[in-house]
């Protein structure tokens, strides 16, 4: 039996990997005091655990990613060093000592030749620079514990997937709504909701006019307990006729609202309780004093 590495596979998993030290580092400028709380690293795909009390803000975000893309342009070495432990933290002084390491360490350092811009105890593979991981986006942000946060991030190939798969968002969008560019998606999108915004007004008070032109015109009976009893349509919106049964009936004792779908309200002028109304019909629903409504068959009851 012979076995062999999937190189693709492998150098996927080195740029994600390589990536993960460049958002730590990065993590570390924000976060002074942070750590990695947990790692994973796939094919071109990472996700990193860390200790912070908050999330980034997208201006955070974005300068993560334009400082990690500055970084993979700059195409910037990747050694490999190993050395003792004792020189480890006599030159670099990180380390977290609550943990058990080697005499023997192995370091990897990315650096701008005088400066570094990362350096950290590692025993798996990487690339040799940085533009080998092409480029670098976060995809999304979440805190998965208390102090605890995640960043999953994505390189290589896949950036250039998710650029395609917006690009043809966008495209659609532009079809949709009927424009030229990506550039005036927003403004038609705003000139959209602005005349949207003007047609539900002017919706609800046509709405509210033939509600209450209804309520006007509709016959009415009347028994012992209420002084108005209607029938009006299903289409009408039980939720916004309070006040305008109270507006349009002020001296009734008690009126009663009900669709043939057993939608009820009961409006009361206060020398009447709504609340003992429902008790004696064993309606179901909320009520107040002057005010009861909800869905019930058993409204039915007080027409007969």
């Amino acid at each position: 039996m012979k076995l062999s590495i999937d190189m693709s596979q492998r150098y996927a998993k080195m740029r994600a990997h390589t990536a993960t030290h460049l958002l730590h580092a990065e993590l570390a400028k924000i976060f002074p005091d942070t750590k990695q709380a947990g790692s994973l690293v796939d094919e071109d795909l990472l996700r990193f655990d860390f200790y912070a009390n908050n999330l980034l803000t997208q201006v955070q975000i974005q300068q993560i990613e334009k400082n990690i893309n500055q970084s993979i342009y700059d195409a910037l070495p990747v050694d490999l060093i190993e050395t003792s432990f004792e020189e480890w933290v006599k030159l670099w002084a990180k380390a977290f000592f609550e943990e058990k390491y080697w005499d023997e360490v192995r370091v990897i350092r990315v650096h701008n030749w005088d400066k570094n811009v990362s350096v950290e105890l590692c025993g798996w593979t990487h690339v040799n620079n940085t533009k080998e991981i092409w480029a670098f986006t976060i995809i999304s942000q979440e805190a998965v514990a208390s102090w605890i946060k995640r960043i999953t991030a994505i390189t290589g190939p896949r950036v250039i997937e998710k650029i395609h798969n917006y690009e043809e968002i966008l495209g659609n969008a532009t079809n949709i709504l009927d424009v030229k560019s990506y550039t005036q998606i927003i403004e038609k999108l705003q000139k959209n909701i602005k005349e949207n915004t003007e047609l539900q007004q002017r919706l609800e008070s046509l709405e509210a006019w033939l509600i209450r032109s209804s309520l006007q015109a509709a016959p009415s009976s009347s028994n012992s307990d209420f002084s108005k009893i209607i029938k009006i349509e299903n289409w009408v919106n039980f939720k916004t006729i309070g006040n305008m049964v109270k507006s349009i009936f002020p001296n009734e004792k008690a009126v009663l609202i009900f669709t043939s779908e057993w939608n009820y309200l009961i409006s009361t002028n206060g020398n009447t309780s709504a609340k003992e109304l429902v008790k004696k019909y064993s309606l179901r629903g909320w009520w107040s004093d002057m005010l009861a409504q909800w869905k019930d068959e058993s409204v039915t009851k007080i027409m007969n």
